[in-house]
């Protein structure tokens, strides 16, 4: 019986050997590789967004996961040369490319490609297809520094500095070449590698500059480097200028003498506003079509007559302006209107003018800058004393430019908009503002905005 145990144990535990060895070796098998879907008809913008996606995923893949990162650095450069051969002047593809080029020289494993001087031909390209592209300037001067070639390092920092990105990477880097020349930790590179740690915005780079500052002799790894910006996508809206919906007029008062005059009041009234050109009018039966209100239409001037005086030939007629998303009121009132019937039913333009001049000072077009963002909200430097009520539609603006047209030699000025916001909650200098379509559009810190 105890020779019996002591088999069944033997056997058991030799069995447990067989076994446990494919237990760990499965749970030492590599993860599989992510797949990003590639829209192969849109362009060379959706293939080097994709191509973002799997250089992120090879700069988050640890060291020993080598098949991995072959993986994820061989299908981004394929959507980078895919999106290239395309467009070859799309800047922000040559410098993702050697982007791309340049963690494969730093990484241990990737290293053994020898695509340094790819890496620099792309940034150079970058450069040839726009010389004030600053950001390609920051990755020469990182090839330089890779290379040892101190003095083209320096002339290349100093060209992107140009650009006023006065950011921690750059004086991490700046601080290394100081600190790797001498060979020691100098005044000077100690200088950068303060204000790096002030600027740093990541985690990696306030404890590199941190490790830095710690250390008494000369620097060890070259600093974290800065993935490159993504364009900023364009933003088409609906109107540039506020967009206005009047529909007929109601007629509350009975009164079959006066059946027409509702009607006529609101189409002087849409008259007047498309002749005047503050606002972008969108016509009846094309909001018919959409329902009570057109979709998307930033405002709606509505009104109904109330009381008629038949002998002194006046209207009493109550209008209000309100934005149907949110349903804010901008004013409510009431307005005396004279009218004639002969001839003919005619009301003047004076009084049409009244209404609309009240309808417009409502919008009072301002401009400030967005100071703050959280998710889908931004903080704008405009409030209750710049006009601006709950409502209130504003146009992010990004970078403008000046077009000669050649004939006539007339400047025009070309606007890029980013996006469009909606003001909710206004204080006396600064409102928060809710980001339509979040999404779709990419908003920084300090860009114009102007009220619709």
């Amino acid at each position: 019986m105890n020779l019996m145990k002591r088999g069944t144990i033997i056997l058991f535990a030799s069995l447990s050997m067989l076994v446990l060895p494919e237990m760990t070796l499965a749970k030492k098998a590599p993860p599989p590789a992510k797949e990003f879907e590639v829209k192969y008809d849109k362009g060379p913008y959706e293939k080097v967004m994709t191509a973002d996606q799997y250089r992120n995923e090879l700069l988050k893949t640890e060291d020993k996961q080598k098949a991995l990162k072959d993986i994820y650095f061989d299908r981004a450069r394929e959507l980078y040369e895919a999106a290239l051969l395309e467009d070859e002047t799309f800047i922000y593809g040559q410098t993702s490319l050697g982007f791309l080029y340049l963690l494969a020289s730093i990484d241990p494993y990737l290293s053994k490609r020898e695509v340094l001087r790819q890496a620099k031909g792309r940034f150079i390209n970058a450069i040839s297809l726009r010389k004030s592209h600053y950001e390609a300037y920051y990755y020469l001067a990182v090839v330089d520094t890779l290379e040892k070639d101190w003095d083209p390092a320096l002339n290349n920092l100093r060209e992107y500095i140009r650009s006023e990105r006065d950011d921690s990477h750059y004086h991490l880097l700046l601080g290394y070449i100081y600190a790797s020349a001498k060979g020691e930790i100098t005044k000077k590179a100690k200088v950068e590698f303060e204000l790096a740690k002030e600027r740093a915005t990541d985690p990696i780079s306030v404890q590199w500059a941190i490790r830095q500052l710690k250390k008494p002799q000369k620097p060890g790894e070259i600093p974290p480097i800065k993935p490159p910006t993504p364009p900023r996508k364009e933003y088409f809206p609906r109107s540039v200028s506020l967009s206005i919906y009047v529909p007929t007029f109601t007629d509350k008062t009975g009164n079959e003498e006066i059946r027409k005059i509702p009607e006529l009041l609101s189409s002087r009234i849409r008259e007047t506003i498309f002749r005047n050109n503050r606002f972008t009018l969108v016509e009846k039966k094309a909001a018919e079509q959409e329902g009570d209100y057109p979709l998307g239409v930033d405002s709606v001037l509505i009104g109904s007559v109330i009381n008629v005086n038949l002998m002194g030939k006046t209207l009493l007629c109550h209008i209000k302006l309100i934005y149907p998303e949110g349903g804010n009121i901008l004013f409510s009132k009431d307005f005396e209107i004279p009218y004639t019937d002969k001839p003919m039913l005619a009301i003047s333009d004076r009084d049409v003018n009244r209404i609309v001049g009240e309808t417009e000072k409502n919008f009072i077009k301002s401009e400030g800058n967005i100071i703050h963002i959280s998710k889908n909200y931004v903080t704008v430097n405009l409030g209750n004393e710049n006009g601006i009520r709950p409502g209130f539609r504003g146009l992010v603006i990004g970078k403008t430019s000046q077009i000669v047209i050649p004939r006539t030699k007339e400047v025009i000025t070309n606007e890029i908009y980013l996006g469009e916001i909606l003001f909710e909650q206004i204080e006396e200098r600064v409102s928060k503002a809710r980001i339509l379509n979040p999404g779709r559009i990419t908003i920084e810190v300090g860009d114009l905005v102007r009220t619709k």
